[in-house]
């Protein structure tokens, strides 16, 4: 184990605009469904940092998550603080799934029935967990009046949900329900083996009845929130920092070592590393990619692996002029994927060809992708992962009314505010420029309130990105489902969990049978649906592949040690103790 460092305290960078300190710089009050509560006035002590050993461990989130409600989570920054401060009946470890609140199950032998045994275990204010609050939760997931944007996490398997939620069952008739006190049931329409890996997801973790009663915001107040994992809140401040502590009523708090959690929203990536080689921030995915190369050479803290997931680009299809296909196709070859990935990103991510990546698996293990021998993957639905083709993106938008760009309506690219969205955002708006002759002015939003901007339909394009719960090619189809809350506003029909979306789009039918078909399929017959669906969705471009993720962090070893990552690259801190 490395030799442990001093740690000077939240300090230098401090100065730099008071993130780290934990200090707003907003100059407007925030509403009282957020307002922030410090550790104090929720029962717990505050964690002050000293100088000879940190009271907490300082991660810079990079953005502000939109919520940690467990059933409204959408996004993958949502669930890295909702699985450090909730647990479900399997959870995630570095080496995959692992018992969580249930301590064991029992699967039908067809496949279809599981019953999980929990573990005696309390919430946060020390009130029983019971088989209750996961039936009442999974119940929550597909209830209509919620709209929850992932409630395909149940409709998708479970047996009474999707009716529940399309209004044409109850409550009483979805298949997920308490036996007993500590006995779960859930009964599934198909057989899923990979059903134990998807409910370790956040959106499966069980939520406490009498917080949601208390009205929106609840998960935001210290004095209103209550949980089941190994941490809990403590202190919330907007566009500042979350302060997770130790949850003494965890069923097993004695192994955690880890006293607090300060989650930062520095989306500043200079400042970030800088806090970062200052020994004011502990961990970080906000680097700079300029200073990817330099940091693999020389600093043995950083951390690199491939991710399943893709960055995209959303093209609003109820909007003119991407309403047209013609029009999303030509903009979509029209990009040299290479030249971001290695001008740009320059951390190993793989330009893409399709939208499931390279890690997503067959039922024999194999990829959807071929791969060539320079480790790219072969040319699909007429993208080349290494250039673009101007010539079919210039005819494309010839022949939907726009020749050379000529009467092409200026288009607005939304993007997250940070400097690596904004340079692939350049880059792409300059290829657009010099490839096709049309102009594209980028805007940025904080994430949190460009979701909400991209779930009301109310952009053009935007710059986006999804990771999979694991690597299964469901999991990275999930979101452009009819009940996904589709940020592309891409549905065949009208549905709850959109109900601002009246413009309907008939080529989303074929998509959403083929999704449908797939998971009720087994074996190589499921793989060939999940490529019909793939080519649906790149016929149809509602979202353009951009590249293949790669998770790349720092972690500074020589305070912390055992910070751990999911097989999918969450963020794992249970483990996560100070060096001695």
């Amino acid at each position: 184990m490395k030799k442990r460092s001093l740690f000077t305290g939240i300090l230098a960078i401090a100065a730099l605009g008071g993130l780290l300190a934990g200090c707003s710089q907003k100059t407007t009050e925030a509403p009282a469904s957020s307002a922030p509560v410090s550790a104090e006035s929720a029962g717990e002590p505050a964690a002050e940092p000293s100088a000879d050993h940190p009271e907490a461990l300082v991660w810079n989130m990079g953005n502000e998550p939109k919520t940690w409600d467990p059933t409204l989570s959408s996004e993958t920054l949502s669930e890295y603080i909702t699985i450090s401060m909730f647990e479900g009946l399997t959870r995630q470890s570095a080496d995959g799934i692992e018992p969580g609140v249930a301590e064991s199950w029992d699967v039908s032998d067809d496949g279809l029935t599981y019953t999980f045994h929990l573990r005696k275990s309390n919430w946060s204010d020390g009130t029983p967990l019971t088989a209750n609050d996961f039936e009442y939760t999974w119940k929550r997931l597909c209830d209509p009046s919620v709209a929850s944007p992932s409630a395909a996490g149940v409709t998708d398997y479970v047996v009474g949900a999707a009716e529940y939620l399309a209004g044409t069952g109850t409550a009483d008739e979805v298949m997920a329900r308490a036996l007993d006190d500590y006995t779960f049931e859930v009964v599934l329409k198909n057989p899923a083996p990979f059903f134990l890996n998807r409910i370790s997801a956040d959106i499966y973790c069980p939520v406490n009845k009498k917080c949601v009663d208390l009205g929106e915001g609840w998960e935001k107040r210290p004095e209103t929130f209550i949980c089941n994992g190994a941490f809990k809140l403590a202190e919330y401040q907007i566009g500042s920092h979350i302060l997770m502590v130790k949850n003494d009523e965890y069923y097993d708090a004695d192994s955690i070592k880890m006293p607090a959690i300060k989650g930062i929203m520095v989306n500043d990536e200079n400042t970030s590393l800088q806090g970062y080689k200052a020994g004011d921030i502990h961990c970080t995915e906000v680097i700079p990619a300029e200073e990817i190369p330099t940091l693999l050479a020389e600093d043995p803290n950083l951390y690199v692996s491939p991710l399943t997931g893709t960055k995209y680009l959303d093209f609003n299809v109820d909007r003119d002029p991407v309403s047209d296909v013609r029009v999303r196709r030509a903009l979509t070859l029209a990009i040299n994927r290479k030249l971001i990935t290695d001008q740009i990103t320059r951390s190993g991510e793989i330009p893409a060809s399709g939208f499931l990546p390279i890690t997503t698996q067959k039922t024999d293990g194999s990829s959807y992708r071929t791969v060539q021998a320079g480790g790219l993957p072969e040319p699909a639905y007429g993208i080349s992962p290494d250039s673009a083709d101007v010539d079919t993106a210039k005819q494309l938008l010839a022949e939907a009314g726009f020749p050379d760009g000529e009467g092409f309506p200026e288009l607005e690219l939304l993007y997250y505010t940070g400097e690596s969205d904004k340079k692939i955002c350049e880059a792409i708006q300059q290829m657009w420029k010099d490839n096709l002759n049309i102009d594209v002015k980028l805007r940025n939003e904080d994430k949190s309130v460009a979701l909400q901007t991209k779930a009301d339909g109310k952009y053009d394009i935007s710059l986006s990105g999804w990771s999979a719960g694991y690597y299964d090619a469901s999991q990275m189809m999930k979101q452009f489902k009819l009940d996904s809350g589709c940020y592309a506003q891409w549905r065949y029909a009208e549905h709850p969990s959109a109900p601002h979306d009246h413009i309907l789009n008939p080529g989303q039918k074929a998509f959403e049978d083929a999704y449908q078909a797939a998971m009720a399929a087994q074996g190589s017959e499921r793989d060939e649906l999940w490529m019909e669906a793939e080519a649906v969705l790149m016929e149809e471009a509602p979202a353009c592949p951009i590249y293949y993720y790669v998770l790349k962090a720092l972690i500074n070893e020589d305070v912390v040690a055992n910070v751990e990552f999911s097989k999918t690259g969450n963020w794992l801190f249970r483990n996560a103790e100070f060096v001695d």
